[in-house]
């Protein structure tokens, strides 16, 4: 799912390719995101953020895992980004708030303006006492 947030903001990119990797796997091992996208308008000093959105019964809590360094994107050309993290540090969690659907949250910012969000399901599940996650991409919908 691709979000574009305020008037000029619609549909800033067009999503080609979502790699996850590695995938089904514990849910606190490294994440590599990587992006196929034509920009549909010129995104002067965009950044990147990953996080990992923990949906509990009563409330949601984000971890941010990354950040990229800002860069500019051309109207009308393809690009590839790549976002990555050590892990997901979920120490502060019970097992149970973790064994459940979650989200892997990638934004792409604007000097500071969210102008895109896409949301990767990430479905976690205990197997041998422990937790493993997998993340889907939005255009396998």
């Amino acid at each position: 799912l691709v979000k574009s947030k305020g008037m000029e903001a619609e549909d800033a990119i067009t999503l080609k390719t979502v790699s996850i990797t590695p995938n089904d796997c514990p849910l606190g091992a490294p994440l590599k995101i990587q992006i196929g996208f034509k920009a549909n308008r010129e995104i002067g000093k965009g950044s990147w953020d990953l996080k990992y959105m923990v949906d509990m019964a009563s409330k949601r809590k984000l971890i941010a895992l990354a950040t990229s360094d800002p860069c500019s994107y051309e109207n009308g050309k393809e690009y590839q980004m790549e976002i990555s993290s050590q892990g997901i540090d979920t120490s502060g969690f019970k097992p149970h708030h973790l064994a459940n659907a979650g989200l892997v949250v990638v934004t792409l910012s604007e000097e500071g303006k969210e102008t895109v969000t896409i949301n990767l399901v990430a479905q976690v599940t205990t197997r041998d006492g422990e937790l493993f996650r997998t993340v889907y991409s939005p255009l396998d919908e």
